[in-house]
């Protein structure tokens, strides 16, 4: 109890920064005995990553978050920490409410080997193990935190439909390949984001609904100058499941796949082409290995079709969405200076190819097998590397060496709900008891 109560005396001060429009988790540990450490998350009112700071976001999906854990922890209690208690507060008007959890083992963002180009091959087999077990639950309550949707659907109706149609509407020059896609198919591209809008309304099972890299996290290496090395373990944790809901299969392994795909192209612009190799293979055994578990819970040859296409389609929705419109993690990417254009184009586009391919059976006939579906994956994917290794070559430069990972290197941490920083500053992110009680 007296973790809990200096947890709320450091969350009531941090509230004073909420001018600055951040939203910070802690570590919050016994000083001298930094093993004994808890996590804890506040959180606000609203989102901060949605662009409309009127949007109303639910308390009720913390309390929504501590049980889905404590389901998912029963279900996977290496890739799931155990979370602890779920406090209410509330500090010059603002209600908020702070989840507790143990502190994960894994405690490094899985994007830094994707940033890297040096991918630890253990990781694909336990993430799809994680996500299956979620998503095979049959005993669910469909309306399972539903109150987190109207935010998000925000997003979709106003920000990702109006671009599209904006974009297939357009008298003027498009301004890259992407808007030059949506002139080129004109009504056609509406029907497909209205479908994927459609999609999540979906509720066939439970999903984690934000399972990207930024959202995962593995053990650090042991030096940040040894790009090859992994720790011993090859530990994973999927953290943040504040947005959990019943939902489409296939979404979870979709929005893993986003930021890796997005780094093939990267580096296929950079010139760097061997750091693709291990995400490639990341890439095929995350696939591999989940629909072998569907295939083993007794999915039929339709519905592994299906989730092929949910696959791709989600894929797709953040790629475009989050990643080409709202700017969210690109800038992560290891992109060389002047290049950055580029990029966000090359990601904006094979977003909507994937959701073309999801939902148009124009495109792909609804009757088209699994393997059909993922033939066609696999080449939008390697048809927009090979064109950024093209680009590259055209300019007839040298490679640079790659890095390491600068969020590794100064020890931060993003992600995508909360659109910033998670660790607060560094004069105030570790917490000590002794400090405290001498009243300093």
């Amino acid at each position: 109890m007296y973790m809990y109560r200096v947890i709320y005396s450091y969350i009531i001060y941090l509230t004073t920064l909420r001018k600055q429009s951040i939203q910070y988790s802690y570590k919050v540990y016994v000083d001298e005995q930094p093993e004994l450490c808890v996590f804890a998350k506040l959180s606000f009112e609203y989102a901060l990553w949605n662009p409309d700071k009127t949007s109303h976001y639910d308390l009720q999906r913390t309390v929504n978050e501590y049980e889905i854990m404590v389901t998912s922890n029963n279900t996977s209690p290496d890739s799931v920490v155990k979370p602890l208690a779920i406090l209410t507060l509330k500090h010059n008007e603002q209600n908020m409410k702070c989840l507790i959890t143990e502190w994960a083992k894994a405690d490094e963002q899985f994007c830094n080997q994707f940033i890297e180009g040096s991918v630890d091959k253990r990781i694909a087999p336990k993430l799809a193990q994680t996500l299956a077990s979620l998503n095979l639950i049959e005993d669910f309550d469909p309306s399972f935190n539903e109150t987190v949707k109207p935010c998000m659907e925000n997003l979709m109706e106003n920000v990702m439909r109006p671009s599209a149609l904006a974009a297939s509407k357009s008298d003027s020059m498009p301004k890259d390949r992407t808007e030059a896609y949506c002139k080129e198919l004109g009504e056609d591209i509406v029907k497909v984001i209205d479908a994927s809008i459609a999609d999540y309304h979906v509720r066939e099972c439970l999903v984690h609904a934000d399972s990207h890299v930024f959202n995962t996290l593995v053990e650090a290496k042991p030096s940040i100058d040894l790009l090859e090395e992994f720790a011993p373990h090859g530990l994973v944790v999927l953290c943040d499941w504040e947005m959990a809901m019943a939902g489409p299969i296939g979404q979870d392994i979709g929005k893993a796949l986003s930021f890796p795909i997005s780094s093939l192209i990267c580096f296929g612009l950079n010139g760097q082409s061997e750091s693709n190799e291990s995400i490639e293979v990341y890439i095929k055994d995350l696939i591999d290995s989940y629909m072998a578990l569907m295939v083993e819970a007794g999915k039929s040859p339709a519905e592994l079709a299906k989730i092929m296409r949910k696959i791709a389609g989600w894929c797709g929705w953040f790629n475009y969405l989050a990643m080409y419109l709202l700017n969210v993690h690109t800038p992560d990417l290891p992109i060389e200076e002047g290049k950055e254009g580029r990029l966000l184009d090359a990601v904006g586009i094979i977003g909507l190819k994937m959701l073309r391919l999801c939902y148009d059976f124009a495109y792909l006939p609804e009757s088209a097998g699994v393997d059909e579906v993922r033939k066609v994956f696999d080449t939008l994917i390697e048809e927009e590397v090979t064109r950024a290794q093209d680009n590259f070559a055209s300019f007839r430069r040298k490679a640079n060496r790659r890095k390491s990972s600068m969020l590794r290197a100064t020890g931060r941490r993003v992600s995508d709900t909360t659109g910033m920083l998670m660790h607060a500053a560094e004069s105030v992110r570790n917490l000590s008891l002794s400090t405290l009680e001498d009243g300093k």
